[in-house]
């Protein structure tokens, strides 16, 4: 029932046909409907004759919405038939139920001759309708773009003319400009903005939209928007809801986006000035908003549309706000993310040397919040083209999710940027003490073992002996050395004191030991096993917890067993348990010292040289096979070669240069026949040159052959180990065995943003020094934490003391990379904005000479080409950049070669669009650029002053010839 309540509403009541049942409502007169569809069919004799039949000219017909007449026949554009309803009496300020009047009939369908008799006939130029709306704003909306918006043009012209007012205000607050802007109409706008229409060309709807909103919301009309911004339109003007004419370019619904006129305009708006860190409500910047858009492609030329959007904003200085942007950027276009980056670093001042120099690390974009993306995701729309599920690292609670994405994305080489390395170097100084003390922990576990193996003798093999430490002392004493006759003296001291149980003696030094090893074996197993229960598979790929995982099954048996044992000795099996163990041990006490930065390369670089050392082996292992087979059959008699496996490694051996030549070749025992012991030296020699020569130099020279392309892998592979530390410590005071109070605490003592505010931003003072007594109390203010007293402490003593606040620093090294990036597009901005300040001049001065020429109120155009490159051309003023799979992974994105330095700004004509694009380059490239434009402008300047001094010679020229003229007039 409902449903066809609301089909009765939609129904029109002209739209019925003959059939159609009226069903409520007054019954029509048979007269009104005959005089309609004479207007239909433009037969005038019969709307004469149903005239003199009696039929009122003003008659209103309440089925019709209360229409007269004389408002159907402006409709239909029928002159005669509104001379004659007029001539009959018509009232041509009558008005229907909606408060049309025949005026905005004939406004709003451009009908020029029946506006003209209405007008003729004291038809008032600016009625209300029931919406506020005058003809004006019929006429503006109605107008069009196309061939058939002349009639539109000649309309409103007559309605200005006749008295109508500019400033008149719908409903909405939309003035006639907001309609003609919405139409596209640049004829019109250029009529409604000349003489007093020129002050409410920043006028705002009820929506705080102004012509440019509409122009670029509306029809899509470049030339429209072109004009608007001509004329001064407030490019920057922000609606309701914090938006500018470039949030909503760059925003558009994917559904509703045109790729021409939405890549024009974004050219158009930047060109003009449109500020790219105008942020909205919500906090989004235009890049944002245009990023969005890479959820979900609509069609398949929305990545096209979206890539020359996000250059341009890039190009033009546009920054990743938020962790959402970065993913989005690092997803779709990671070749961008190095260039937008760099306007994370922002300086207050060009001067590199000043002690006030301040640089802002704007972290942003390396923060993710997990609630907001699962948001977003949530609106996204239906579209089962594109399902894009949130990757794994950014729904983890963690500081580094960013940077772990980073990782899973496959674009390590991104954490090499000055802003992820920032990051990174400032969380190490929070995670580091944790970090040290399990360093400190392990460092002694290692000693604690070292002393036990090293402090334990070896068992003796015979069964007689090995009972008692007397018979083992008796033993000893019958060597003659003499240091079998200490270490006889050290067991007779043994015996003398007493038996020794290594595990419960702990007056002498192989119990203390033991006691040690018992201690932090325990330790060392607690905490692997909180690592397992937290992770079991990210815990087994990790190297390090294999390598603990091993000690943690090894350790423990060389204690128990020394429980079971009267004399503190090791078996044979314990004797290999613990080589074991102290080797690994101490390797993984080597790959602890690779987790801090200082050193942290030179361990990765020996694993990587290691791994391809071990690689290149493997690909030669059978010419070593080949070569110790061949001395196994020749020299088998010789303990060396006796048999394949001891054949194998004393050919890997000869590899290094120890040959033996004499005792295994010359005489080896026993003697070989004399053509065996010539084949084998011969061979020897063929061995020498293919393997200890050739192969050997060719395994060093693989595995080290580009030194400074290892080190670049390595630096990258020393910051993702950094961000698997950093995840495992999070992920271990996030352990559920921890209560959730020391939780939150732990997590605050390492979160780097926890105190910051939400812009997270730190600042840092590359200049700043402190002396040596500011830099005794900020040492001490980390130890003690009592700062008012320290500070009275130091009052005391030090004259003039002001107590110092802690600051961040950075190396020197990516000091000097951050203050060169800030200081670069603080130059940068500062070049633009007088780029601009000096086009805007000369654009004034241009229209000033022009009014100085001629009456017209009608403004010179700025020219685009002042401020930037020519904006008429698809992509003009642009970066070009090569695809994404153009960029290799250890391929440095900071600091491009030379030859893609020389090109930097692309101009792309339509004869060449399908040209390859080019690499875009780093900010160096763009202080060239300006300077070129800002030799442009200097030339255009020259030109002009040129120009105007010809027109000046040419006027006097002319008066001089005239005033000749005069004068022989008068003498003839």
């Amino acid at each position: 029932m409902a449903g066809f309540r609301m089909l009765l509403r939609s129904s029109s009541v002209e739209d019925a046909g003959q059939d159609t049942p009226i069903l409520r409502g007054p019954q029509p007169d048979s007269r009104f409907i005959t005089l309609l569809e004479a207007l239909k069919k433009r037969d005038l004799a019969n709307v004469k004759t149903l005239l003199a039949r009696g039929l009122s000219p003003n008659h209103r017909e309440p089925a019709r919405g209360n229409r007269t007449p004389l408002i159907y026949a402006v409709k239909h554009d029928f002159t005669e038939a509104v001379l004659e309803l007029v001539a009959a009496g018509a009232n041509v300020n009558l008005a229907d139920a909606a408060g049309i009047t025949p005026l905005h009939m004939a406004s709003g369908g451009g009908h020029i001759s029946t506006l003209r008799i209405l007008i003729a006939r004291g038809a008032p130029p600016d009625p209300l309708d029931n919406h506020a709306r005058t003809p004006l704003h019929y006429a503006a909306r109605a107008a069009n773009p196309g061939p058939g918006g002349s009639n539109f043009v000649s309309v409103v012209e007559m309605l200005l003319s006749a008295g109508a007012l500019l400033g008149r205000r719908d409903a909405d607050g939309r003035l006639a400009l907001h309609n003609a802007a919405t139409a596209g109409s640049s004829k019109l706008i250029k009529i409604l903005v000349r003489g007093r229409g020129s002050s409410t060309i920043n006028f705002k709807d009820k929506e705080g939209r102004t012509p440019l909103h509409c122009a670029v919301l509306g029809a899509r009309s470049l030339e429209a928007v072109t004009s608007l911004l001509d004329f001064g339109a407030a490019i920057n003007s922000q609606d309701r809801h914090g938006d500018t004419a470039l949030h909503m370019t760059a925003g558009r619904p994917y559904n509703h986006v045109d790729d021409e006129f939405d890549g024009m305009c974004l050219e158009q708006l930047l060109s003009h000035g449109a500020s790219v860190a105008a942020k909205n409500n919500e906090g989004l910047n235009a890049l944002s908003l245009a990023l969005r858009r890479t959820m979900w492609w609509g069609r398949p030329t929305a990545r096209d549309y979206v890539l020359h959007a996000v250059q341009q904003l890039v190009a033009k200085g546009a920054c990743i706000q938020d962790g959402f942007a970065m993913w989005r950027m690092v997803e779709s276009f990671p070749s961008l993310v190095p260039i937008a980056l760099n306007r994370s670093f922002r300086a207050n001042t060009s001067a590199r040397d000043s002690p006030l120099l301040q640089l802002d690390l704007d972290f942003g974009p390396l923060t993710v919040d997990c609630q907001q993306l699962c948001e977003i995701q949530r609106q996204r729309p239906l579209n089962p083209q594109a399902e894009l599920p949130l990757p794994p690292p950014l729904l983890r609670d963690s500081e580094v999710s960013m940077l772990h994405y980073i990782m899973w994305a496959g674009r390590k080489s991104l954490l090499k940027h000055p802003l992820c390395h920032a990051f990174l170097h400032l969380k190490w100084f929070k995670v580091r003490k944790y970090f040290l003390a399990n360093v400190f922990f392990y460092f002694f576990f290692v000693l604690s073992l070292t002393a036990f193996l090293l402090s334990s003798h070896n068992c003796s093999n015979d069964p007689e002996t090995s009972g008692n430490v007397t018979s083992l002392n008796d033993s000893l004493s019958n060597s003659s050395s003499d240091a079998d006759r200490n270490y006889s003296f050290s067991f007779d001291y043994l015996k003398e004191e007493g038996p020794l149980r290594c595990g419960w003696s702990g007056e002498h030094v192989v119990g203390l030991t033991w006691w040690c090893l018992v201690i932090f074996s325990a330790l060392l197993d607690l905490r692997e096993i909180v690592q397992i229960l937290q992770n079991p598979f990210i815990y087994i790929r990790n190297l390090g917890n294999v390598i603990d995982a091993t000690l943690v099954v090894c350790v423990p048996q060389i204690l128990v067993s020394s429980l079971e044992n009267k004399e503190c000795c090791l078996a044979e099996w314990q004797q290999s348990v613990g080589a074991i163990s102290i080797i690994l041990a101490w390797v993984r006490l080597m790959l602890f010292t690779g987790q801090f930065p200082s050193c942290g390369v030179y361990i990765v670089m020996f694993s990587t040289v290691a791994k391809n050392v071990l690689r290149f082996l493997l690909m030669y292992v059978p010419v070593l096979v080949a070569f110790a087979l061949g001395f196994h059959v020749l020299l088998r008699s010789s303990t060396t070669f006796q048999d394949l496996g001891t054949s194998l490694v004393t050919a890997l051996v000869m590899m290094t240069g120890e040959l033996d030549y004499e005792s295994t070749f010359l005489t080896p025992q026993p003697p070989l026949p004399s053509e065996s012991q010539v084949l084998s030296i011969c061979i020897l020699v063929v061995f020498i040159v293919l393997v200890f020569i050739i192969l050997s130099n060719l395994l060093v020279g693989l595995a080290v052959s580009d030194m400074y392309a290892i080190k670049q892998r390595s630096e990258v592979l020393r910051l993702t180990r950094h961000v698997e530390l950093m995840l495992q410590v999070e992920n271990l005071f996030r352990n559920s065995l921890i209560p959730r109070r020391l939780q939150k605490c732990l997590l605050s003592s390492i979160s780097l943003t926890s105190g910051l505010s939400s812009d997270v931003t730190v600042s840092v003072y590359p200049n700043r020094t402190h002396g040596f007594a500011d830099t005794i109390f900020l040492l001490l203010i980390r130890i003690v934490r009592a700062r008012k007293l320290l500070t009275k402490i130091f009052e005391i003593f030090v004259s003039g003391f002001i107590a110092p606040e802690y600051e961040p620093s950075l190396p020197s090294q990516l000091m000097g990379e951050a203050v060169n990036m800030a200081l670069r597009e603080h130059e940068l901005d500062k070049r633009e904005e007088r780029l601009h300040l000096r086009a805007l001049q000369i654009g004034q001065n241009k229209q000033a000479g022009s009014s100085q020429q001629s009456n017209s109120q009608v403004p010179v155009t700025l020219r685009s080409s002042i401020i930037r490159p020519s904006c008429v051309e698809r992509a003009s003023w642009r970066w070009t950049l090569a695809s994404d799979t153009d960029v290799e992974e250890d391929g440095d994105l900071f600091h491009p070669p030379l030859q893609q330095q020389t090109s930097t700004w692309s101009t792309r004509h339509p004869s060449n669009s399908g040209a390859q694009r080019n690499v875009l380059p780093d900010s160096h490239a763009r202080l060239e650029e300006l300077r070129k434009l800002v030799i442009n402008l200097q030339a255009a300047v020259e030109t002009l002053s040129t120009t105007v001094q010809q027109n000046q010679s040419t006027y006097r020229t002319t008066a001089t010839v005239l005033g000749a003229h005069s004068l022989n007039d008068v003498t003839v």
